[in-house]
């Protein structure tokens, strides 16, 4: 998952720049002068947003103004360090082909297999302990390492057949093991952090706007 910490480290040197605000038409560019690393450009028009850049390209549609809509996901959601997740994934249009919506969790997979585990019958303790030292040890598509897609896990989990039991994982289906994914997070971290420094230019509260007033010895 893209924390906000991550988010922040990636886009420590950006700077804004912007290439167009006539209303809600808006393109507004973030970068490090020195690199094209996690650059990305917010564009506005009625009644969408996209980013685009280094982590993906994403659409987002609900409001004629959207840095309207993301500028109010809830009162909670008023820091640089809260974005809706849920709420704002469903106003996705266009999706990145490579980051898309969903990946899998990898502590969601493991707590589901294991859940599912404590559900089979077992003549004792002894043969319990066997099924599970098979299940961590023996079996690397399942608990040693992980598959990294949603289709390779239920496949490894629909093909595994306990080797001491012989019992299966019927029950793996009724668990949700996806997240939302890396890119779309960082880039929902991005607008709602976008959004925020442009606000500021437009509020004439940045450091450069202070440092104006300054010498122009209005403070």
């Amino acid at each position: 998952m893209a924390s906000q910490s991550r988010f922040k480290y990636d886009v420590y040197e950006h700077q804004m720049t912007i290439e167009l605000d006539q209303g809600v038409h808006r393109s507004i560019l973030f970068k490090n002068p020195r690199t094209f690393a996690y650059h990305f450009w917010l564009v506005t028009w009625p009644g969408h947003l996209a980013i685009s850049g280094d982590m993906g390209d994403y659409t987002f549609s609900r409001l004629r103004d959207m840095f309207e809509f993301f500028r109010h996901a809830g009162p909670a959601y008023d820091r640089t360090d809260r974005i809706n997740e849920g709420y704002w994934a469903e106003k996705l249009g266009a999706v990145d082909k490579h980051g898309g919506v969903e990946q899998l969790s990898e502590k969601k997979f493991k707590q589901a297999v294991l859940e599912c585990f404590e559900r089979w019958t077992f003549e004792d303790a002894e043969q319990k302990a066997r099924s599970l030292a098979y299940l961590n040890d023996d079996w690397d598509g399942l608990l040693g390492c992980p598959p990294q897609n949603l289709s390779d896990a239920m496949h490894a989990v629909g093909n595994y057949q306990c080797p001491v039991t012989g019992q299966r994982f019927g029950h793996y289906w009724d668990h949700n093991v996806s997240e939302y994914s890396f890119h779309l997070v960082w880039c929902m971290h991005a607008i709602q952090w976008g959004i925020k420094r442009y606000d500021l230019v437009k509020e004439g509260r940045t450091q450069a706007d202070h440092d104006r007033r300054v010498l122009a010895g209005q403070l």
